[in-house]
C-alpha cells in the first residue's frame, strides 16, 4: 500500500516509533476561515495539512469532523532546515483548535523532536502535540502567522485514504415530524476554476494542473515526488490528463492519489 501510494503520502513518526502515513492537504490563501477552508470528513484518518505564510497577520484554517469518543490527535511540525528552524517560538504561527461546543485550545510549542521521512527524504521536527477524546461534530483549526513561515499540522492516525470537501457544505436542519426521516447528506458545492487561472499558476512556487476535469494544486508534491521534481513541473499550468493517465495506466483509480491536492472542478 505504501509503495502504491509512493510520494503522495508523507509519513509522520509518533512517539511510539511507529510511522503513520498522512495524506497531504494544502491550505490556499483563500482558506482564511474554517468555513472557507477544506473539511476533513473523518478526522481520525491521517492528514498532513500544509500552511505557508508570506508575512505576519495572515490566517488559514480548516475543519475536521469527528464522532463522539473518537481519538483527536494533532501534531505541529516544521521541516528541519532553515529558514524554518531559525524561527523563534514567538515567530511561529499560532494554532487554535475550537471544539463543537465553542471551547478553544491553543497548541503548545514544547518540543523539538527530529525524525526522517524516507519516502520524500525530508527531515522534520515535531514542535507540539495535542491529544483528546473528541466530541461529536466539527472541530475548527485556525492558524495565524506571526512572520513568514511554513508549517504542517498532522491530524488523525488511520492509514486509509480520506475524503476532503471544499466549498459550502450543507448543514442538516432538524424539522418537527412524527415520521422518522433520514438526514440530508453533506455535499460539497465548490466553484469551478478556469483554465486561464490554471495557466497562470505554472511555476515551482504555485503549480496547478488539470487532470480529468479537476484542478489540483501540486506545488507541495514537486520536491517530494520520487521520480524527481521535473515530473510534476511538466504538469504545471497545463491539462496533464493524458500524461498522468499514461504514467498510471493499468492502475486502479489513479486519481485517488491526488485527493489531498484537489482544488475543485474545471469550469466549463
Amino acid at each position: 500500500m505504501r509503495k502504491l501510494l509512493f510520494g503522495l503520502l508523507s509519513f509522520v513518526l509518533i512517539g511510539s516509533g511507529v510511522a503513520h502515513a498522512h495524506q497531504p492537504v494544502v491550505l490556499l490563501d483563500s482558506d482564511t476561515t474554517a468555513t472557507k477552508g477544506p473539511l476533513l470528513v473523518d478526522g481520525t484518518v491521517s492528514f498532513a495539512i500544509r500552511a505557508k505564510f508570506s508575512k505576519a497577520g495572515q490566517k488559514k484554517a480548516f475543519r475536521a469532523q469527528f464522532k463522539a469518543g473518537d481519538a483527536l490527535s494533532v501534531q505541529y511540525l516544521i521541516v528541519d532546515k532553515k529558514p524554518e528552524t531559525s524561527l523563534q517560538v514567538r515567530a511561529l504561527p499560532v494554532l487554535v483548535i475550537t471544539d463543537p461546543a465553542g471551547s478553544k485550545v491553543t497548541m503548545k510549542i514544547n518540543e523539538r523532536t527530529k525524525f526522517y521521512e524516507p519516502y520524500s527524504k525530508v527531515n522534520y521536527l515535531y514542535l507540539g502535540r495535542y491529544n483528546a477524546v473528541a466530541q461529536s461534530g466539527v472541530y475548527e483549526f485556525a492558524i495565524t502567522s506571526k512572520s513568514k513561515a511554513a508549517i504542517t499540522i498532522a491530524v488523525g492516525e488511520k492509514e486509509i485514504m480520506g475524503e476532503v470537501l471544499r466549498g459550502a457544505v450543507a448543514t442538516p436542519k432538524p424539522t418537527a415530524s412524527s415520521t422518522p426521516t433520514s438526514s440530508p447528506t453533506a455535499k460539497a458545492t465548490p466553484s469551478g476554476y478556469t483554465m486561464e487561472k490554471v495557466r497562470a499558476n505554472n511555476s515551482a512556487t504555485s503549480c496547478w494542473s488539470v487532470i480529468n476535469g479537476s484542478v489540483y494544486d501540486l506545488t507541495s508534491w514537486i520536491n517530494s515526488h520520487p521520480g524527481g521534481s521535473s515530473v510534476i513541473r511538466a504538469l504545471c499550468g497545463t491539462d496533464g490528463s493524458a500524461e498522468f493517465s499514461a504514467k498510471h495506466s493499468g492502475q486502479g483509480k489513479p486519481e485517488s492519489r491526488l485527493r489531498g491536492f484537489l482544488l475543485g472542478p474545471l469550469a466549463n
